[in-house]
């Protein structure tokens, strides 16, 4: 609209933005800040565990290769985390790609700060306050669809429809709406799933973080083009 409204009045249209680049049907003005584009800055952390027997003490770790960041798996789930707070209502859009049919993963959204409720490992703060847009295509352990690729993981109470992602050593696009308690997934610009909070102790804290996870092998997937907006 605001183009057609410059081209009445003789004048050019402003110049494109990274929320241009990311989808064309978006508002130019509507400003993406870059989570990760190739290089991990301070703000990206890695849970912990402590307490644990020495073969339950990794959470795992992840490298840079390639401008994009590799799942190394530990004994234990682990999360790497970006410590800068998530707007309240906001859309985060990256890509994934597995190097094998079994590699499992996630990304975490509206979780507290994993530091402050003193559990031995810090990544289950997400799980049990947060959400998890699951990556297995597989559905690990039982195939059910609210355990595989684009579902809100384990839950029932979701609308969810199977979207094939693309082959092994190619990369998936994720766009992830978070508006109050609905949140919606969309794989490779196929909507996957449509889901509606009715816990007021999950989701619901503040500030709130998104974050990536490790899974014990397999586990080795790949992130990168991570961007992040307010709605």
């Amino acid at each position: 609209m605001l183009g057609c409204i410059l081209a009445l009045l003789g004048c050019s249209p402003p110049s494109a933005t990274v929320a241009d680049a990311t989808d064309s049907q978006y508002d130019a003005a509507e400003m993406w800040t870059t989570l990760f584009d190739g290089s991990l800055s301070p703000a990206w952390r890695m849970s912990t565990i402590v307490n644990q027997p020495a073969d339950r003490d990794d959470p795992g770790r992840f490298d840079v290769v390639d401008g994009a960041l590799l799942a190394v798996p530990g004994e234990d789930i682990g999360l790497l985390w970006h410590t800068t707070p998530a707007p309240p209502d906001f859309e985060l859009v990256l890509e994934w790609r597995q190097s094998s049919p079994d590699d499992n993963s996630g990304v975490f959204v509206r979780f507290p700060d994993l530091d402050g409720f003193g559990y031995d490992n810090t990544a289950y703060v997400a799980v049990h306050y947060g959400f998890e847009i699951q990556i297995d295509n597989n559905g690990f352990p039982d195939g059910a669809a609210k355990h595989k690729t684009g579902a809100i993981y384990d839950r029932d109470d979701q609308q969810y429809t199977a979207v094939p992602a693309r082959a092994v050593g190619e990369w998936n696009d994720f766009r992830i709406r978070v508006v109050g308690q609905l949140y919606t997934v969309e794989l490779n610009g196929a909507q996957t799933t449509r889901f509606t909070n009715p816990e007021p102790q999950r989701g619901t804290m503040s500030p709130a973080f998104i974050g990536l996870q490790t899974h014990p092998a397999p586990g080795s997937i790949a992130y990168r083009n991570i961007k992040i907006r307010a709605l």
